[in-house]
């Protein structure tokens, strides 16, 4: 039975207008996790429990999470006084209604995965990660399921998973360290807790797998499913399947703060379905690479190649991401023969805040990357960025390229330059042996694209060279605040080793 205090199933009739809303609300509340003392949320006059993530130099965020069936009235007390305030994403059209100077409340009708932002302060926003009531089908006394109950923090260190295994854990509940799938099919992962990365560390980097600087690290597996859990301030990448087939993403929640910490980094991965989640990163928030920390791939001579990626689908997902990276990224590394068959689909993108991109391909390997479509995805707040770009398409030569290793003190002299997006020089005298190594990117479609709001940055597509070139974007009913694109120069967009764009 779980504790009162930690989950609470309320049948509530509540009053909005003249209508009689009547809601199943379930609401969790996550032991040792700091209360935010900048927000105060209530569902149908029930306080939830609202935490943060951050707290250093840079500020920190709040976030809420909880379970509903019908419509329900929510109701929110700010720390400072309102003066603008905003619920995002803008295409559900959710108006509020002021109480006094502090405290506006709203309507759902419908789970959604929503941000408030007060004042135009990205620093100090409001998530509310809202679910379906679960319809819990584990049984805690089946010898493959892996049971933590809610109430209680779990330090697991790094905990395996085999075959068949589930995971499972209920509102509440907090794993601090990091889940591995290795060699394993037919593992699953659910619930709504926590898995917390606040006290995870790493002594090097990312070849050491025994290390817990992931939340979910999955390799050489196939048949997993990862559904409607919440990862919490990740070190680094949050979620890394490596060579992982048939998986499945639905309904979670990443809400990070560290620098570099990635949200989904799906390496070398085919038939991959990302659904209905919300990821709130300091890096990129999904990233497509072909990229393998084992020695033997990891460095030149002999040279080998990760397994080819396709048929990735993400949809359905809303995005913040902070001071690092990049909305969707493919690559940088990207060492394989072939990427394709890649769509990104109905999903907002609230917030893109640094120097990188909405939507990105940085081929800096030896990889074809084709047909990949975006489709229907919403960009607000796109002047809140600095120095960024809406669309970078790039062949290149960087610090992340795989033959940097030949000439690495070089490189080293260029990492930190004014450089763009770490494109490096191709070395003096080695440009053949670059070349050699550089990959194609071709049929790329951008499709019913929305800049709703602020002032657009600008695009670019720059190919390597004459042989390894940018070959067929199509952009297709791109708007910017209602007005269509018709031309480069309405899309600000720069090219170079580029044929075949169609701005239509």
């Amino acid at each position: 039975m779980i504790k009162e205090s930690f989950k609470n199933l309320l049948i509530i009739a509540a009053f909005i207008g003249n209508h009689i809303l009547f809601a199943q609300v379930v609401k969790y509340q996550t032991q040792d996790l700091p209360e935010s003392s900048d927000f105060m949320v209530w569902v149908n006059d029930q306080k939830v429990f609202t935490t943060k993530a951050g707290g250093d130099y840079r500020g920190s965020y709040s976030f809420a999470n909880f379970d509903f069936n019908g419509s329900v009235k929510v109701k929110v007390r700010a720390k400072h006084a309102i003066k603008w305030l905003e619920i995002m994403p803008s295409i559900l059209n959710i108006k509020s209604k002021t109480i006094d100077d502090y405290t506006f409340e709203f309507t759902l009708d419908k789970p959604k995965k929503i941000t408030i932002l007060l004042n135009n302060d990205k620093r100090n926003a409001l998530h509310l990660l809202t679910n379906s009531i679960e319809e819990k089908t584990v049984d805690p006394q089946d010898d493959n399921v892996l049971y933590y109950r809610g109430g209680e923090v779990y330090d697991i260190g790094v905990l395996d998973l085999k075959d068949n295994q589930t995971l499972y854990l209920e509102g509440g509940a907090r794993l601090k360290g990091m889940v591995r799938i290795r060699d394993a099919k037919n593992v699953k992962i659910l619930g709504r807790g926590i898995i917390d990365g606040t006290d995870n560390k790493s002594n090097g980097n990312g070849r050491f797998k025994d290390e817990p600087w992931r939340l979910i690290y999955m390799e050489n597996s196939q048949n997993v499913q990862i559904q409607g859990i919440t990862l919490y301030n990740s070190l680094k990448w949050t979620v890394h399947p490596y060579n992982v087939r048939n998986l499945q993403i639905d309904n979670i929640n990443i809400v990070n703060w560290d620098y570099g910490s990635d949200g989904i980094d799906l390496s070398s991965c085919s038939d991959v379905k990302i659904s209905n989640s919300f990821l709130r990163t300091n890096d990129d928030c999904i990233v497509v690479k072909a990229i393998s920390f084992d020695e033997k791939m990891h460095y030149p001579n002999p040279r080998i190649q990760n397994p080819n990626i396709k048929n990735i689908l993400v949809e359905g997902c809303t995005f913040w991401n902070m001071d690092y990276g990049n909305i969707f990224d493919i690559g940088f590394e990207l060492r394989c023969e072939k990427i394709s068959d890649l769509t990104f689909k109905d999903c907002d993108v609230l917030i893109q805040e640094g120097r990188g991109s909405v939507f990105t391909i940085h081929n800096s390997d030896n990889a074809v990357v084709e047909n990949v479509l975006f489709d229907d995805i919403r960009v607000e707040n796109a002047d809140l960025a600095s120095n960024s770009k809406l669309i970078d398409i790039a062949i290149l030569f960087s610090i992340w390229s795989y033959d940097k290793f030949n000439d690495y003190e070089m490189i080293r002299k260029y990492r930190y330059n004014d450089s763009w997006d770490n494109l490096i020089p191709v070395l003096p005298g080695k440009e053949a042996f670059h070349a050699s190594h550089r990959g194609h990117v071709k049929n790329i479609t951008l499709r019913n694209i929305q800049v709703l709001d602020g002032k657009l940055p600008y695009s670019v597509f720059n190919g390597f060279d004459e042989d390894h070139i940018v070959d067929g974007v199509a952009i297709e009913n791109m708007t910017v605040s209602g007005k269509k694109i018709k031309n480069k120069e309405d899309l600000k967009l720069y090219t170079k080793f580029t044929k075949n764009v169609t701005i239509e």
